[in-house]
């Protein structure tokens, strides 16, 4: 008994101390996500501000690089400008040399259109002389044509005589010398008509030869006229081109004259341009050197305070690194403490198999008094004793029943125990079976010694009215008592095996919190933790049903579900956040769910993050079928 409580009492302490742990462990792990939000809040306040002096740095290197592509556009344009005047330049000087030559040309042209001119006023007296020649000559042709017609009349008079003196000599045939001088008449007549046909042969053919000499001419002439018009034309054809191209030479001194005043009003507006941008430019440098100084400060200081926040960072980072050592030694003593644990259902087991050995004993009893109601009679001083005996068996049996009570509120503490708490346990173990022993071994030495007591001393012996009502009564309290105290302990171990399952639930809910802030894997002992008190709730409490198994762990789980509902509602939203895997699994949410939550989550935290839109796909999923809690 007094290493039962020193063992009590030490793992009470344990107890404490591992609560204490816990409860600081909370706080510490609470601190930190304060100190955390607080973190966020400070680096979203400096990200903030960081952003805004980028946009208006930003907004300044825009203004400056549109300054700087101003003054280089109307450098450009300068430039343009400065290359239109030099070509300026060079074409007027071009058509300057073109209006000379142009000059040159149309004095040329005009002394050749003179010459042309001399020779057309030439050639017309020419033509003039010949058209007075022509004439002559038509007229010469009229006089040779009458001339020749008067010889016609002759010749044909002539022949008129001739036929005449024809008829005469045929009719006057007889004088020879008249015939002689009709034939020296007719051969002069002959020569003359031949002579006169030579005249005017050759007067024929000299008109044809003049004539066609005239038409040559004329023809020469007209060929002439035709050349020198066209040379005229071509003449004036060129006067007005370089009357026009002088002109266009004139619109182009004209446009040049106001071309190099553009360009000197251009120049005199770039320059102001520049000497302003050139302001501007210092300016805004001046400018951006400030706020780069300012920048530079606030960016020290920034590295100053983010260097003080990595500090307590790595201050909170060894914390929890010994947060998590602690956390792997409570592991490796709730590991333990749940084989302390299986050793003391071992030893329930076999309290309550003393116990219902007991029960049989009190039946065998209660048998052995029926048989023996007439011994009884005289064994009164027996049953005294055995009533004696029988209050102290209460009394150990209560005993027993409270160290029972005992262990089983220890159930929860026990699971914790280092490898070293077994032999403790085994000691315990031996110390019940010792006093179970010792118990039995009373039981039945106090028998025999009852009986020959009884028959060797009649005063022992009490009347029979007496004995047996008190024997029937301790023996029915015994029975009842004993049901009433194993019923009690039913409910006990259900109760406990039910606290268990929170704690479990809870150790897994701790577990998966602490994985999700360290970022560590989860490991595939959380399941094995689940299902190792599985085979041992039935051989602590065999009598229970499954139904009744079933009710509990969803009342257990339903209890489970409103506690991590309630402290993801009441936490923050850090908190929370480390919340959602169990909330999911909990009321089975889809993926689409579980992410949306989460967006929800960050958009809470956020300072600049966009609400995000419901998506469709959440509303089927409530019909979807649920998986049972249990």
């Amino acid at each position: 008994m007094d290493q039962l409580e020193k063992d009590k009492r030490f793992l009470t302490a344990q107890l404490q101390e591992m609560k204490n742990q816990s409860l600081n462990l909370f706080q510490r792990r609470d601190e930190m996500d304060e100190l955390e939000g607080f973190q966020q809040q400070e680096l979203s306040k400096v990200k903030h501000m960081l952003l805004k002096k980028e946009e208006s740095l930003g907004k300044m290197e825009q203004e400056l690089e549109a300054r700087t592509r101003e003054l280089s556009r109307t450098q450009e344009e300068l430039m343009i400008s400065n290359q239109m005047s030099a070509d300026l330049s060079q074409k007027i000087e071009e058509l300057q040399r073109n209006y000379s030559t142009l000059e040159e040309q149309r004095d040329h042209v005009t002394a050749s259109k003179t010459g042309a001119e001399n020779k057309i006023t030439a050639l017309e007296q020419k033509e003039e002389e010949l058209q007075a020649f022509i004439q002559q000559l038509s007229i010469d042709l009229q006089k040779a044509t009458a001339e020749t017609q008067e010889k016609e009349k002759l010749i044909t008079h002539l022949q008129e005589k001739v036929a005449s003196l024809e008829k005469r000599l045929e009719q006057n045939l007889s004088g020879e010398e008249h015939v002689q001088e009709l034939l020296k008449e007719k051969t002069l007549a002959e020569q003359n008509l031949e002579d006169t046909r030579q005249q005017l042969l050759a007067a024929r053919s000299s008109q044809a030869n003049a004539i066609d000499s005239l038409e040559t001419r004329v023809k020469e002439l007209e060929q002439s006229l035709q050349a020198s018009e066209e040379k005229l034309k071509q003449s004036s054809d060129v006067v007005t081109a370089q009357e026009a191209q002088i002109q266009e030479l004139a619109s182009a001194n004209k446009e040049s004259s106001c071309a190099q005043q553009q360009v000197l009003a251009l120049e005199q507006q770039c320059t102001e341009q520049i000497h302003t941008l050139e302001a501007q430019l210092s300016a805004l440098e001046r400018a951006r050197a400030a706020d780069h100084a300012a920048a530079e400060r606030k960016v020290r200081e920034l590295e100053q305070e983010n260097a003080g926040l990595k500090e307590s960072k790595n201050e909170c980072e060894h914390s929890l690194q010994h947060h998590q050592l602690e956390l792997k030694k409570l592991k490796e003593e709730w590991s333990q403490r749940e084989i302390v644990s299986v050793a003391m259902a071992q030893a329930l087991e076999e309290v309550r198999k003393q116990r219902e050995e007991f029960q049989q004993q009190a039946a065998n009893l209660i048998a052995i008094e029926g048989e023996k109601e007439q011994s009884l009679q005289e064994k009164t001083e027996v049953i005294l004793q055995k009533e004696q005996e029988i209050l102290q068996l209460k009394k150990g049996h209560d005993s027993a029943l409270l160290q029972m009570r005992q262990l089983q509120s220890e159930l929860e503490a026990l699971r914790g125990l280092r490898a070293e708490e077994s032999e403790a346990a085994a000691a315990r173990e031996d110390l019940l079976r010792l006093r179970g022993q010792e118990q039995g071994a009373v039981l039945s030495v106090s028998e025999p010694h009852v009986t020959s007591r009884a028959g060797q001393d009649p005063t022992y012996q009490l009347p029979a009215a007496e004995g047996i009502p008190n024997g029937e009564m301790g023996t029915a309290m015994d029975l009842g008592q004993l049901q009433k105290e194993k019923q009690d302990l039913e409910q006990q171990l259900l109760e406990k095996n039910k606290t268990i399952k929170q704690m479990q639930q809870r150790m897994l809910e701790l577990k998966k919190t602490l994985q999700k802030e360290l970022k560590i894997r989860p490991d595939n002992e959380l399941f094995e933790v689940r299902e190792k008190p599985g085979p041992e709730m039935p051989n602590m409490a065999p009598s229970v049903t499954n139904n009744a198994d079933l009710t509990d762990a969803r009342e257990i789980n339903f209890e489970y579900l409103k506690h991590v509902v309630l402290k993801f509602m009441s936490c923050r939203e850090s908190e929370a956040f480390h919340l959602i895997k169990a909330v999911s699994v909990l009321l089975n949410f889809s993926q689409e769910e579980e992410n949306m939550l989460k967006e929800t989550l960050e958009y809470k935290m956020s300072w600049f993050g966009s609400k995000p839109a419901p998506k469709g796909s959440i509303r089927p999923s409530i019909s979807n079928p649920r998986i049972p809690w249990s």
